[in-house]
């Protein structure tokens, strides 16, 4: 099931015995877990109606799930990365066989911080009981909503666009947007709203972000800014392979405006198109006026086969995503 639909459970108490937390948003996760805490667990018993396990033997998961709950409706058992869902490990047949029977007085929960293994049979059980809840990054308005919320509470006023340019800046990732909006709402607190010069100024980019910036670089003729942006990146630590990946779906955005322009299509109708932030879209449209479709076309077609050459082992990654960007710029030179 997704969040909307475990929240509307929750809301009702109205939870299957077993559930299983999957995804990659782990503050979503965690958020969901202390919603859970506070709907079944009272006040100041809260110790007496959980047990967090790790690794469990069978027998102790079942004696967890079978202790009554005292002065509450259900007690609460959290199992942390279970081998038998994120390690090589499989459960025994004896867990297999017991979930169905999880009494009513209990929410047996295996909380995933690493991906599971949809293959497993633990896995499968608790899919046939209607207890996956997946947490998914957040999108478009629901994330836009999430940023604007989150400044309100820090006590500043945040309007759409400024909260889509701090997503853009620094990424999907609600841990990571909670940390640079404390960090921007720390600055100048007198002001009762933010803006996005406030973002430009105190924001961390994400690699995302910083591709974008260095395609600019690029397309404008700036050389020493491009590999400026590179060397920034790389020295992060972030992987090679990921740049040039992010390099080529940079492109193929700028050719796909090409494309669209030839055919004649409106802005509007191309801003919808390439399914990203209105302000990103028009950035990508005016990076690609500074190309030509046959410009765009051969970037991505260096990109593409530079990471082909890299996954297929005919090409060692040290240098690669240099040699690329040499070539990028050699290649907007090009009359």
């Amino acid at each position: 099931m997704e969040r909307r639909e475990y929240k509307q459970l929750l809301e009702k108490k109205q939870l299957p015995p077993v559930l299983l937390f999957e995804g990659e948003e782990e503050y979503l996760k965690q958020d969901a877990l202390r919603a859970l805490r506070a709907a079944f667990l009272p006040e100041g018993l809260e110790e007496l109606n959980e047990a967090i396990l790790d690794a469990p033997e069978t027998d102790a998961l079942i004696a967890a799930a079978e202790t009554l709950p005292l002065m509450a409706d259900r007690r609460l058992v959290i199992v942390r990365d279970h081998p038998a869902l994120t390690g090589r490990a499989e459960a025994d047949d004896r867990l297999i066989e017991y979930l169905p029977s999880v009494p009513s007085s209990c929410i047996l929960l295996f909380y995933c911080t690493r991906k599971p293994d949809g293959r497993k049979k633990l896995y499968s059980t608790v899919r046939k009981l209607g207890g996956v809840v997946t947490f998914a990054p957040m999108k478009d308005l629901e994330l836009t909503t999430f940023v604007t919320n989150a400044f309100r509470d820090q006590g500043r006023e945040c309007d759409q666009r400024t909260a889509d340019f701090l997503i853009f800046t620094v990424g999907t990732d609600t841990s990571r947007l909670l940390a640079e909006i404390s960090k921007i709402a720390s600055y100048h607190p007198e002001e009762p709203s933010v803006s996005p010069e406030d973002v430009r100024l105190l924001a961390t980019p994400s690699t995302e972000c910083t591709v974008f910036d260095m395609v600019d670089a690029v397309v404008s003729g700036q050389d020493a800014r491009a590999f400026q942006l590179l060397r920034k990146v790389l020295l992060s630590g972030e992987d090679r392979v990921f740049v040039l990946a992010m390099l080529l779906r940079q492109f193929r955005l700028l050719q796909h405006i090409k494309i669209m322009q030839y055919e004649k299509l409106s802005p509007a109708a191309i801003r919808g198109a390439l399914g990203i932030p209105p302000f990103a879209a028009d950035r990508c449209i005016r990076q690609a006026a500074l190309f030509t479709g046959g410009q765009a076309k051969r970037a991505v077609k260096l990109c593409f086969d530079t990471e082909y050459a890299i996954k297929s082992g005919r090409l060692n990654q040290e240098g690669a995503v240099e040699a690329v960007m040499l070539r990028l710029l050699c290649l907007r030179k090009k009359i």
